[in-house]
């Protein structure tokens, strides 16, 4: 099983009076649909820096660091798949080889953790539905869902997937590799993230085995002592238009910013929160509901910090 730390001393949230930076890196396959460096432009600009301030009360500049492949990236941190070989044969799913038994007991493991109300909520069973039932029966779907993506063309290619790289579209990948990070706080990628590991949040599962968005405690990043994994690849497949997923990021960063500096929490109480969760990757809805509405305080902080991955 994958297990967590918590850190008090990250809980802390940050001197609101101060300018904090934060740096970003993007990471980028080429042969999946990915925001043009101008996007990047246009996103990370003295705007969005208002909208933060204007939102969370956060003074923050964002940088633009460095844009690099993934091949480059795969290559220059190969030795993480090295050193972590043991994570990732104690807790990988191999969804295109793995025993449909297996797979409802994994399914089953992530869902006894659980409350029975998120179940009802995510999966719209009723209350006291055998969980060893409702596994079974949104295994395939679960499965599926992740094949189609890894077995779709991208520009040309045979398959999303290609050998060994095959780890760096999971998000166990990015939990392990987050803590390598040093000088970016906010890293964004354009590959889907598969969440295909043994301890995957009941959430993935029901957003078909996908993630957007990891946010790993990380001591080397000042001052926040957090990192977050963006991926763009479900906003960018979902048919609106480009400057309309513009101003959608740009609220889905100031969302990711109070998770890191306030330490707030995502909820599904309040829809007009900018820390209202998105469901099913449904960012047109999310993002009207918070520009259309009198947006709600962000009013729900965790109490503890449960992301870094532990040997």
């Amino acid at each position: 099983m994958i297990f967590f730390l918590s850190c008090q001393k990250s809980n802390e949230p940050l001197n609101k009076n101060k300018l904090y930076s934060v740096n970003i890196t993007y990471i980028e396959d080429d042969g999946i649909i990915g925001f043009k460096p101008g996007d990047f432009i246009d996103i990370f600009d003295d705007d969005l820096s208002k909208l933060t301030y204007d939102i969370l009360g956060y003074k923050i500049k964002y940088n633009l660091k460095n844009g690099i492949t993934d091949d480059k990236f795969y290559r220059d941190n190969r030795k993480i798949i090295i050193n972590n070989s043991d994570i990732f044969k104690r807790d990988f799913i191999d969804i295109k080889n793995i025993d449909s038994n297996q797979l409802e007991n994994d399914i089953l493991y992530s869902l006894s953790n659980e409350t029975s109300a998120n179940i009802k909520r995510l999966f719209g069973y009723e209350y006291g539905t055998p969980l060893e039932l409702i596994a079974k029966n949104i295994a395939p779907s679960y499965a599926q869902s992740i094949l189609n993506v890894w077995n779709s063309p991208a520009r040309g290619r045979n398959e999303l997937l290609i050998g060994n790289k095959l780890f760096i579209f999971t998000s166990l990948y990015w939990r392990i590799v987050a803590n390598e990070f040093k000088d970016s706080s906010i890293v964004i990628v354009n590959m889907p993230l598969t969440s295909n590991y043994r301890g995957m949040s009941a959430k993935s599962i029901a957003d078909g085995g996908f993630v957007d968005r990891i946010v790993s405690e990380n001591y080397n990043i000042n001052p926040c002592k957090s990192i977050a994994i963006i991926s763009t690849y479900q906003l960018l497949n979902s048919n609106i238009d480009n400057e309309t997923l513009k101003k959608i990021f740009s609220y889905y960063i100031v969302q990711t910013i109070g998770m890191m500096f306030p330490k707030y929490d995502i909820h599904s109480e309040e829809k007009h929160s900018i820390m209202s969760e998105i469901g099913r990757f449904d960012y047109m809805n999310w993002y009207s509901n918070i520009i259309n509405f009198q947006l709600k305080p962000p009013y729900k902080t965790i109490k503890e910090y449960k992301d870094t991955i532990k040997n």
